[in-house]
């Protein structure tokens, strides 16, 4: 029997919890969850901040243009 009611209240404040976080999305039009990806963030962009694998993906490339003819040897 406590166990049914811990399981009936633990159900209701998960269901609150997720009516809570949705209110915006359902009442605001076009509503959506802001936008966290710092990639995609105008904030983050603004200062130059780009996400982790971006930035490193650009140092590797930047990396391998600068490697690419240092081991070639002309015969």
């Amino acid at each position: 029997m406590i166990t049914l009611k811990v399981v009936l209240i633990t159900i209701a404040l998960i269901s609150t919890a997720i009516l809570a976080l949705s209110i915006r999305i359902v009442l605001v039009k076009d509503g959506r969850f802001p936008e966290t990806h710092i990639g995609r963030n105008k904030e983050m962009k603004k200062k130059g901040i780009q996400c982790v694998k971006a930035m490193d993906r650009i140092e590797q490339e930047k990396m391998d243009q600068k490697n690419r003819y240092k081991n070639i040897s002309i015969i």
